[in-house]
C-alpha cells in the first residue's frame, strides 16, 4: 500500500489505492456520517441501544476536526479528532467495507496529520476493536468506567 499525501490551501487528501481517498468532511455529508456512526454501533453489538438524531450527533462531534474516507464516492468510514488533546474521539467504518484497510487508513492519516502522542477510548467490550489498536502499535494508558461502561484510554507514542 502506497501512501501518497497531497496537500493545498483549503485540504489534504490522503490517496491510500486508486480507489480510496481521505479528506476533510463537507458539512453537507454529516447526516451521512451520523447514519454510519448509528449503523456501525448498531452492527458491533458492544454499544448502548440508542441511536442518535442528528442534533445530538452535532453535539458530539462538536469542535472536532473530521475526516472521510471513501471509495469511488461512497463514504466508507470517518474519523474525527479533538485537537486541544490530540485525542482521537471516533473511528467508525462502514460495516460493509471492515476489514479492508479503511480503519487503518483512517488511522494512520490522523496519526500523520496530528502526530504522535495521541490518546483515544475504546470500550473493554468492544474486543475487535481493542486488537485493532494494540495491532496498530497502541497501548493500554488507563482503565476506567464511563456511561457506556468499562473502557481503555489507549495511547500510542511512537
Amino acid at each position: 500500500m502506497t501512501l501518497l499525501l497531497l496537500h493545498n490551501l483549503h485540504s489534504t487528501v490522503l490517496n491510500i489505492m486508486p480507489e480510496m481517498t481521505i479528506e476533510a468532511v463537507n458539512q453537507a455529508e454529516l447526516p451521512k456520517l451520523c447514519n454510519l456512526f448509528n449503523l456501525a454501533r448498531v452492527k458491533n453489538g458492544c454499544f448502548p441501544d440508542e441511536t442518535f438524531e442528528m442534533a445530538e450527533f452535532a453535539q458530539v462531534i462538536e469542535g472536532e476536526r473530521l475526516f472521510v474516507s471513501r471509495i469511488a464516492n461512497k463514504i466508507t468510514g470517518f474519523a474525527s479528532v479533538w485537537e486541544p488533546d490530540n485525542f482521537l474521539h471516533h473511528l467508525y467504518v462502514s460495516p460493509q467495507y471492515q476489514r479492508q484497510g479503511v480503519g487503518s487508513a483512517l488511522l494512520d492519516y490522523c496519526v500523520n496529520l496530528f502526530g504522535l502522542p495521541m490518546t483515544l477510548k475504546c470500550i473493554k467490550a468492544n474486543v475487535a476493536a481493542c486488537d485493532f489498536y494494540e495491532k496498530h502499535g497502541w497501548h493500554i494508558a488507563e482503565k476506567a468506567e464511563g456511561p457506556e461502561g468499562k473502557y481503555f484510554l489507549y495511547i500510542r507514542e511512537t
